[in-house]
């Protein structure tokens, strides 16, 4: 399972604000070209993990990407330009 501090939660819910989304959608943890991850905006699937904070959807992981990473912690670090979303193990 994923686990999500309170940092990555806070730049994803910043993320999630700036987007312009429906009712029900959140971010989606994708797997780019290439092997690297980003975030899309899209509405929970079945078998999706959902990360949740204050009882609002704010990331959706498919199965096979939850798989992939495992036990992996989402973080949120001070770049210098911004916060950036590292994904470690």
């Amino acid at each position: 399972m994923v686990t999500v501090t309170d940092r990555a939660t806070q730049e994803l819910r910043n993320i999630l604000a700036e987007e312009t989304t429906k009712p029900g959608q959140a971010l989606r943890l994708v797997l780019r070209p290439g092997g690297d991850f980003g975030l899309g905006v899209d509405e929970e699937r079945e078998g999706d993990e959902v990360v949740a904070a204050d009882g609002e959807k704010i990331l959706l992981i498919a199965r096979e990407i939850a798989d992939a990473v495992g036990d992996a912690t989402i973080d949120a670090q001070d770049t210098g330009k911004g916060q950036e979303l590292v994904i470690s193990n």
